[in-house]
């Protein structure tokens, strides 16, 4: 079997299964820390689940294991869902081993 790994955007097909899964990070806003789960992860954007509905356009920081804190952007949040822009995107590498579950495992 080989691998199809033209295109730098297309998704693996045994990493488009694991971005369903809650991958946990902590998301900060000022003061207001929580622990929270990503859901939909690209390299752009992200959902997550919080208990707070922070204005549209609020600076967010979410941090996942093994990476430092990145900046985000409120672009949707209603019922405690948040969708949320990265100002500097994931390189694909980077998102790779965060759905893989492989930083984890080393830091």
């Amino acid at each position: 079997m080989w691998l199809n790994h033209d295109g730098i955007n297309e998704q693996i097909p045994w990493i488009a299964g694991a971005s369903r899964l809650p991958i946990p990070a902590a998301y900060r806003r000022g003061i207001f820390r929580a622990k929270v789960n990503a859901h939909e992860l690209t390299c752009t954007d992200a959902q997550i689940e919080c208990l707070e509905n922070p204005p549209l356009g609020t600076m967010v920081w979410l941090t996942f294991a093994g990476l430092e804190a990145r900046a985000a952007i409120v672009e949707e949040s209603a019922a405690f869902r948040i969708r949320l822009r990265f100002v500097e995107p994931f390189h694909p590498a980077v998102l790779e081993a965060i759905l893989c579950g492989s930083l984890r495992r080393f830091h």
